[in-house]
């Protein structure tokens, strides 16, 4: 099953979950919640590693890609 879907989708069940939960918080984000709030909804135990996952998968920290 773990082949069948890095065939499909190209990604690592994984990567695909953790892109998945970037594209849930950008709404919230651009809302301008609260980081630590915004990581608690997409599933995330605390805002530092929703900061390092963001920006593993983003590029930038979230601040960046949404500056107030």
């Amino acid at each position: 099953m773990a082949r069948v879907f890095v065939a499909e989708t190209g990604l690592g069940f994984g990567q695909w979950r953790e892109r998945l939960r970037m594209q849930a918080a950008l709404p919230f984000l651009a809302e301008g919640l609260p980081i630590e709030a915004v990581a608690r909804r997409v599933g995330y135990a605390s805002a530092s590693s929703f900061t390092a996952a963001f920006h593993r998968v983003v590029g930038v920290t979230p601040r960046q890609y949404f500056p107030r």
